[in-house]
């Protein structure tokens, strides 16, 4: 089944981290490392008693998928009723043989159409319906080994009780839709994360604009993808105005050359406000979030573009909880620490102007 070894090395390995660290506590917990994210998420597979819903955009036959799959089969064949919703162009990597052996195993696999504009880009694991992860993380081997941008860094909300039950129902939904029926959402919070869909009437960009609104001292963003609307970036000079201080963390390189250059002009448009654009060395940053005052934590799988707020499914969440802030804290700093502000050299595009106009409602 692996295309190359070592799928029951990596269950082993973290495995062991798992019981190290005891990483296991309830309530919130923001998940900031490999090693935390997928001990957790596997320890959390293993003790499953009553179900297991994952839904990704992207899940490499690799071996972390390979291991995640071997992981998955094992608990379908106990009888734990185990579905996978799947994007089918983020996915599609993801080989026949892998899928027939997930299906033949028990394993509900649903992968989306390749074809059209609109993605489901959410990601989400609902465990026995009382415990969550929703993040910005995918089920690949880049998040531990790295690949020609270096490792990715990312962050899992890991949550217990009513969030779980609430998240899912939209993962209910999705799978609704995949099935072709049109069900209905629900615009829900509780009092400790707020949740957010692209399906609530203008929710993913309302949310991001009261991100900025809302900032009194300090907001700091890591995304991997800066495309802003010409909102956003009012939104943005309105805030440096008022003395917010306005710091996006963004990696040195794009995973896709186009976007890198397009995205050097979105770098000199947010300068030009007052926001202070740092470039992650060395490695990836895929993390979707935002720290507020150092109070309020907003994450999920929503990138700073037009994409992300107008066409894409996505999920937010949003939480004051202290020890998630005090954790988002510690890992925007730890990124702050391996970052430089862009040169003149990197702030200069090969790509026209009226090009890459013509390109951000679609980025």
């Amino acid at each position: 089944m692996c295309r190359y070894g070592g799928s029951n090395i990596i269950i082993t390995t973290l495995w062991t981290m798992y019981k190290k660290v005891n990483v296991h506590k309830p309530g919130q917990r923001l998940l900031t490392t490999p090693s935390q994210i997928f001990s957790s998420l596997i320890a959390d597979v293993q003790r499953a008693r009553r179900s297991i819903d994952m839904e990704f955009y992207i899940y490499e036959d690799d071996n972390i998928g390979n291991a995640f799959a071997r992981l998955l089969m094992r608990k379908a064949r106990q009888g734990i009723p185990v579905r996978l919703l799947l994007d089918g162009y983020g996915s599609r990597n993801i080989s026949r043989k892998l899928c027939n052996s997930l299906i033949n195993s028990g394993v509900e696999v649903c992968i989306t159409s390749r074809i059209g504009i609109s993605r489901n880009h959410r990601r989400m694991v609902i465990i026995d319906g009382n415990i969550a992860y929703v993040g910005g993380v995918n089920i690949a081997d880049r998040y531990v080994v790295g690949n020609t941008l270096g490792v990715w860094h990312d962050v899992e909300l890991r949550m217990e009780g009513y969030e779980a039950s609430m998240l899912l129902k939209i993962f209910e939904y999705d799978l609704m839709l995949y099935h072709g029926v049109v069900g209905d959402i629900l615009n829900t919070s509780s009092g400790n994360v707020g949740i957010y869909c692209s399906e609530f009437q203008h929710s993913i960009t309302r949310l991001f604009e009261d991100i900025v609104d809302n900032a009194h001292s300090e907001l700091i963003i890591t995304v991997p993808y800066l495309f802003p609307t010409a909102m956003m970036v009012e939104k943005f000079r309105k805030a440096v105005e008022r003395g917010v201080r306005v710091v996006i963390i963004v990696p040195e390189r794009c995973d896709v050359w186009l976007l890198d250059d397009v995205m050097r002009s979105a770098y000199k448009e947010v300068i030009g406000v007052g926001v202070d654009v740092r470039l992650l060395r060395g490695a990836f940053v895929h993390a979707k979030m935002a720290l507020i005052d150092g109070q309020r934590v907003v994450l999920g799988s929503a990138n700073l573009d037009a994409r992300s707020f107008h066409i894409n499914r996505e999920l937010m969440l949003s939480t004051a909880e202290l020890g998630v802030c005090r954790a988002a804290d510690m890992f925007v700093t730890s990124l702050l620490d391996k970052s430089t502000p862009p040169s003149s050299h990197e702030l200069r595009s090969r790509i026209p102007r009226l090009f890459v106009d013509f390109l951000k409602p679609y980025l």
